[in-house]
């Protein structure tokens, strides 16, 4: 068992983010240097638990709670110190006036009135098996945790584990608990097996001190409604009655699923329809506008709804989830201008015409919204050009935002609207990559006219990213796993495979500032300095650090370069990065000490006007503002956040808009040096410590920067408060 953190501590921290939030949406994308924020979505709301003051909310991987009193809500995460995310089981005891959350990876955070703890020994077992938290529930002075390990009995007031019931089955087999319910003296399982009870005060470590239920291995569904227990099997409601389990006579209603416990009352739900169990059978309780039900509360008599689409919904319709986006898994993503543009369409490979995905998810101002454009669906990508937003399509070609515009006319087309569009590039011309097309790579300029290149010329047909080098150089990755270079000006094309220096095949490309292309493959890293002078000199270099070859023989699934050139690898253990020329490792982020909810990282952007780093994993997206920026020759829009520091701050100052790696020299407000620090790129930061290391008092603090060549200048000031 772990002690994580005193809850007095924990809402202090809440109470400071939600400061910082209030002042990150002020600066729009802003936030502090050196922190992290999480974009999941709520649309598939699972769990809820009813407290006295709050509704907490359990989605796919997201949690939030909804205050009773005025309805504001609050995202919860590993940054408000949580243990994980995936919330697997999420139960309130007003008894006990404690707060469970199990999780999949079997961690388990128990809150009570004055401390959050956390066991962390189911998660961290070498036993084999699935270590999710299936279910919870309250005894007097101890809580049940059903798992795939068997029931982990957990005292109440330390949230320590005492007991833990395994090898329960038939014989002294082990099985998986898959739900847990408590009645008078009795505890009631469901297992892989069927059903089974034992008393409290027996031991229960001992198998043969179970009573276990012929027929019931088809059962499902084991809830507890008033002092009765029931469970489903098939379309019939069975009851447990005078030491048996006996049919109700009453069948569920058409495709109804699940049983809930609501004041009491046993309740079920199909689609948008809740019935109540009465006398006489299940009766129409309410008709609203869910669509999948997983799970039902009652707030004083209005019902809110936890639905598979819809997130959290009251009984009335009316959303209640936070902001987010449409899906936690992106098919891609694009930063542009300060906005975040996310897709969810369907894989090229496999796509056949019938799938239609209407949204994508769109981040501006700090808030999620879902967003659609008519009649064009499963969008993939998105370019500005020419100052116009163009969109493409997996299955509906390419879209002209100014002009309202549905372009389908582009060249080799089996369809008009059937055309797959995987990739978007933008230089002097609009790039196209159009999947299984004779000529897979288009140009149109900016009078719309169309100029092609067949897969006779580039070798390949399965064009996936599209990545320009400063002098409009094409780097087209290929589903081959061969990059494509094409010089559309001079019509040169050459190919780079493992004989020009790739460890394996191509996963992802990213050019940096300094026009390096950076590939990662399932082998390692690669570099190709002068991205655009590939035709000279096509051989790749493989990086080292510590005289070692760079991640050799691991797979890079994603690869960003930064304002300030340093380089951010994502791998299936977490992101690393690295200076410019690998000498130096700048970070190391994973599960374990960050928010990232998994490893297995996916894709990387960067909005290089503040420096965030915008990370795609199997679980989901978050960000990390690092402390860089995408610099200008001069300064512009000089930005100081946060302005002023307030005593609760702990975080760094970041300044942004700096002429690229300039120099800032920090005074007191009577021109005493108190520190100089360097710009990444057009960012730089402060720890608020002086040249000795010591933490600055209160004050007004100048900020002097020049650029490179000693010529450009700013002057930028700061209140401090301690």
């Amino acid at each position: 068992m772990k002690h994580s953190v005193d809850l007095a501590s924990l809402r202090r921290l809440m109470l400071s983010n939600l400061i910082l939030i209030a002042g990150w949406c002020a600066y729009a994308q802003n936030i502090p240097v050196g922190t992290w924020r999480t974009h999941f979505s709520y649309y598939d709301a699972r769990h809820l638990a009813d407290t006295p003051d709050k509704i907490f909310c359990a989605s796919a991987i997201g949690l939030f709670s909804i205050e009773k009193s005025d309805g504001s809500i609050r995202k919860l995460s590993k940054i408000d110190g949580l243990s994980d995310v995936g919330v697997s089981a999420l139960k309130y005891s007003e008894l006990l006036n404690i707060l469970v959350i199990g999780y999949e990876s079997g961690f388990v955070d128990f809150v009570f009135e004055n401390d959050l703890l956390s066991i962390s020994d189911i998660a961290k077992s070498t036993l084999e098996g699935d270590k999710t938290i299936n279910d919870i529930v309250f005894g007097t002075s101890q809580i049940f945790l059903a798992t795939d390990l068997g029931v982990i009995v957990v005292d109440d007031e330390n949230a320590s584990i005492v007991e833990n019931y395994v090898q329960i089955g038939t014989g002294g087999m082990a099985v998986d608990v898959l739900e847990v319910q408590l009645r008078n003296d009795s505890l009631f399982v469901r297992t892989s097996e069927g059903i089974q009870s034992g008393r409290i005060d027996a031991n229960l470590l001992d198998f043969s001190n179970w009573t276990r239920y012929p027929s019931t291995s088809s059962f499902t569904e084991l809830t507890h409604a008033g002092n009765e227990i029931y469970a489903i099997s098939g379309a019939d409601l069975y009851r447990f009655s005078s030491g048996a389990w006996v049919d109700t006579g009453f069948d569920l209603p058409a495709s109804a699923n699940g049983l809930y416990e609501v004041d009491s009352q046993l309740l079920t739900a199909n689609g948008g329809t809740i019935y109540q169990l009465e006398a006489t059978g299940f009766e129409v309780f309410s008709i609203t506008s869910a669509s999948a039900i997983n799970d039902i509360v009652a707030v004083g008599s209005e019902l809110y709804l936890a639905d598979s689409n819809l997130g959290l919904i009251d009984e009335s319709g009316n959303q209640r989830s936070p902001d987010g986006p449409v899906s936690d898994s992106f098919s891609n993503f694009r930063v542009i201008a300060n906005e975040l543009y996310g897709f969810h369409a369907p894989s090229p490979f496999f796509y056949n015409g019938s799938e239609q995905v209407d949204q994508f998810s769109k981040f501006s101002e700090g808030v999620w919204q879902p967003t659609s454009i008519a009649n064009f669906t499963n969008v993939s990508d998105v370019v500005r050009y020419n100052g116009n937003f163009y969109y493409s399509s997996i299955g509906d070609g390419l879209y002209d935002d100014m002009n309202a515009l549905i372009i389908n006319d582009i060249p080799g087309s089996s369809a008009e609207l059937d055309t797959v569009i995987t990739a978007l590039g933008a230089g002097s011309n609009l790039w196209v990559s159009s999947f299984q097309n004779q000529s897979p790579i288009h140009f149109m300029d900016e009078n719309l006219e169309w100029n092609s290149f067949s897969s006779i010329v580039l070798g390949s047909d399965e064009f996936l990213t599209i990545d320009l080098s400063e002098t409009g150089i094409g780097w087209l990755g290929a589903s081959s796993g061969i990059i494509t270079v094409l010089d559309p000006d001079e019509v040169r094309v050459d190919q780079i495979s493992t004989s020009d220096g790739l460890p394996s095949s191509f996963i992802d490309i990213d050019i940096s500032i300094e026009d390096n292309a950076w590939v990662g493959t399932s082998r390692g890293p690669a570099l190709f300095p002068d991205a655009s002078f590939i035709f000279s000199d096509p051989q790749g270099i493989q990086p080292t650090f510590e005289n070692r070859t760079l991640f050799e023989d691991e797979q890079i699934n994603a690869v960003l370069t930064d304002g300030g050139n340093r380089i951010w690898f994502g791998t299936n253990q977490g992101v690393w990065v690295y200076d410019e020329n690998t000498s130096e490792q700048v970070a190391v982020f994973n599960v374990s000490n960050s928010p990232l909810p998994s490893n297995q990282i996916i894709q990387m952007d960067y909005n290089g006007s503040n420096g965030e780093v915008f990370i795609s994993t199997a679980r989901g997206m978050v960000s990390y503002r690092s402390a860089s920026s995408i610099g200008n020759r001069d300064h512009r829009n000089v930005t100081i956040f946060p302005n002023p520091v307030r005593p609760e701050y702990q975080g760094l100052v970041g300044l942004s808009g700096l002429a690229r790696n300039a120099n800032v020299k920090i005074t007191d407000i009577n021109g005493n040096l108190v520190k100089e620090i360097d710009a990444n790129g057009g960012s730089a930061s402060w720890d608020l410590t002086d040249v000795k290391g010591g933490k600055i008092n209160t004050g007004i603090y100048l900020f002097f920067s020049s650029d490179a060549d000693g010529e450009e200048t700013f002057v930028g000031k700061i209140a401090v408060v301690r």
